[in-house]
């Protein structure tokens, strides 16, 4: 964000800003009621909050990440399932079966969040831990019968949502999607 200038009017606050050097119109800034000298959260007349917000990046990929995942939710509910029990019944399915910390690794979860989800996907009888000969502080984590059963039947409920996710996409439109993700993550990423 280049500037933000809030200009107190009698009854309003109007907030404009500008990003990249681009001027707000009147249709995109953001008016505020002042009932005496309280200011409430500004919002956009148009639904689609500050021009400087849409243009920034991080909130479009927050939004997105956090639709996208609502709408997989829900659909993944309809089945019974969380959206986590579904990445671990597809990663053990797909990748087979693997040390515990590898798996929270791949997941990008911490381990005690790991061990609660496994905790409940093991009463329910889709996956069990089993020790390490070689290393007993070492859990390896694999799908039971029911878990690729279970796996089976939700695939086409997962393939299904992130078709509608992709409408209107091409496959390179995807390809592209993908790699640009991935340039965000390694550019923020740590080291």
């Amino acid at each position: 964000v280049d500037r933000l200038v809030s200009t107190a009017h009698a009854d309003r606050l109007v907030l404009t800003g500008s990003a990249a050097g681009d001027t707000v119109t009147t249709r995109q800034r953001a008016e505020v009621r002042v009932p005496g000298q309280e200011a409430h959260q500004a919002r956009a007349t148009d639904d689609a909050g500050p021009a400087w917000l849409r243009k920034s990046i991080a909130p479009q990929l927050r939004l997105a990440a956090k639709e996208s995942r609502g709408f997989f939710e829900e659909e993944l509910g309809k089945s019974g399932v969380t959206f986590a029990t579904w990445t671990i019944l597809a990663t053990l399915k797909l990748e087979g079966s693997m040390i515990q910390r590898t798996l929270a690794q791949y997941l990008s979860i911490e381990g005690p969040t790991l061990s609660r989800h496994l905790d409940t996907m093991e009463r329910r009888g889709l996956v069990v831990r089993t020790r390490d000969g070689a290393d007993r502080r070492t859990a390896v984590v694999a799908l039971t019968d029911e878990g690729r059963s279970r796996y089976e039947e939700i695939e086409s409920v997962a393939l299904r949502s992130q078709e509608r996710m992709l409408r209107g996409l091409s496959d390179s439109d995807v390809t592209q999607l993908s790699e640009l993700l991935e340039k965000i993550r390694s550019n923020v990423r740590p080291g």
